[in-house]
């Protein structure tokens, strides 16, 4: 990562910031499980499945970022275009679950992350690979 240019550190800084802030917002809600009981009027069971879901989908965006930043960091171009694919689901996926200011937080740095991932330095250095 010592030769790649300033846009790709900060994208592959912010997609694994996105992970791990997803990884530890999901699990904050485990320890927010009567404060959503609460809100919701759902019964244990109800909210137990709830959270499992939200941490079970958490888990596989959390996997995805981890693996495709590895790979977009090994210079594999299809990484990039993946990386963004799965960000758009994930904000899709937020929408339908709902906006609080986690998931703004979230949305924010996806779109920082996507910005800095197709900058043209970021390209050019992507190109470089396909050069040799």
């Amino acid at each position: 990562m010592n030769e790649a240019p300033r846009s790709v550190r900060i994208a592959v800084g912010l997609w694994l910031a996105i992970a791990v802030f997803v990884l530890f917002t999901t699990a904050g809600l485990w320890f927010q499980r009567g404060e959503v009981q609460r809100l919701t009027n759902w019964s244990s069971g109800q909210v137990t499945s709830f959270l499992a879901t939200l941490s079970a989908v958490a888990l596989i965006f959390v996997v995805a970022y981890a693996l495709l930043t590895r790979l977009f960091l090994r210079r594999r171009n299809w990484a990039r275009i993946a990386l963004s694919f799965i960000a758009i689901i994930h904000m899709i996926w937020i929408l339908f679950v709902g906006i609080s200011a986690s998931n703004l937080v979230t949305l924010l740095l996806i779109c920082a992350a996507i910005v800095f991932t197709w900058q043209a330095r970021t390209a050019q250095w992507l190109a470089e690979v396909r050069e040799q």
